[in-house]
């Protein structure tokens, strides 16, 4: 009896199999019969489609795009990100006297789109804690797994880098020229700027002086200098064995500082800094592809035509059948 049922199951499924099979003939017999009457629309449709496309894509501006990596100096990270958001916020709006103003051309506005965003970098969030903070470990882990906390306007001058993504029509590179110097047009920053680069120049001067001091004291202690050398120094030390040390380590220090103050000074040169080379490049998406896109819609308008036609007339067989 189960040998009989066994056999009854498998002839089951072969037979259903076999419909499934036929069933596929069937509906590739009937997509070639339906390829075959209408082959001359369909080639109508993707060689127009295709022209339709390429003219359609020609006529548009080409879209281009720019990365301009930038560092924000004298605390002035809170004035660029409002100052973006105003570009950007008036260039879309065609604000002919505001764009006239800072020499951006009014009647065919040359940015689409511009936006900024810091470069994010755990290392910058921590400089704003102490070194001995208890809470650094729970902090990283914090930032770790919320991610948007990273990126919260509260650290934006927290980051040493931001970046700046520019939608441009034109592909004259002196656009980026443009709102690089409209960033830099702040006159209260301008005046930091100065300052900042005078106080720092000033430093460095005075380590100098300071490095200048300890060789002296070394040259004095091992008897290569003359003892009359240190009157006019501006620091006075008292040299034992147990300090000697400390003033290795001082030295190493101002040394490094030096180090990183000229390296600052090379980019106080504006307020807002290009650190990059950014260049003006094509940007394509998805939608840009006119020469795809235009005939694969009409293919769908084509094909779904006869779907719905095909859809009324069952809908029309079978509510004719019920009314009989």
């Amino acid at each position: 009896m189960e040998k009989h049922s066994e056999e009854v199951d498998l002839f089951f499924v072969l037979k259903k199999l076999k419909n499934a099979y036929l069933g596929w003939l069937a509906r590739l017999y009937r997509s070639a019969q339906f390829l075959k009457k209408h082959w001359i629309a369909l080639a109508v449709i993707v060689i127009g489609g295709f022209f339709v496309g390429q003219f359609w894509q020609q006529s548009l501006r080409p879209k281009r795009e720019a990365v301009i990596i930038v560092q924000n100096n004298f605390g002035s990270s809170s004035y660029v990100y409002n100052a973006v958001e105003v570009l950007n916020t008036k260039c879309k709006q065609i604000d002919e006297d505001f764009l006239k103003r800072f020499g951006f051309n009014a009647e065919n506005p040359e940015i689409q789109d511009i936006t900024i965003e810091p470069v994010v970098s755990v290392m910058d969030l921590l400089k704003i804690s102490e070194p001995n903070d208890r809470n650094i470990d729970t902090y990283i882990s914090k930032i770790e797994i919320e991610e948007d906390l990273m990126v919260s306007e509260i650290f934006y001058p927290q980051y040493r880098f931001h970046k700046i993504t520019l939608r441009s029509n034109s592909k004259d590179p002196k656009v980026i020229d443009k709102i690089m110097a409209y960033l830099n047009a702040n006159t209260t920053f301008n005046t930091i700027q100065e300052v900042v680069v005078t106080q720092t120049q000033l430093r460095v001067e005075r380590n100098n002086q300071t490095i200048a001091d300890i060789d002296a004291l070394f040259q004095e202690y091992s008897g290569k200098n003359d003892r009359e050398a240190l009157k006019h120094s501006e620091i006075i030390m008292k040299i034992e064995n147990n300090n000697l040390h400390q003033l290795v380590e001082k030295k190493t220090e101002l040394i490094k500082e030096n180090e990183e103050l000229l390296t600052e000074l090379t980019k106080y040169n504006s307020v807002v800094t290009v650190i990059n080379s950014p260049k003006l490049y094509m940007a394509a998406d998805f939608l840009d592809k006119k020469k795809t896109l235009v005939p694969v819609a009409l293919l769908l308008i084509f094909f779904g035509y006869f779907w719905m036609k095909r859809l009324y007339l069952k809908g029309k067989e079978f509510a004719e059948r019920v009314a009989e």
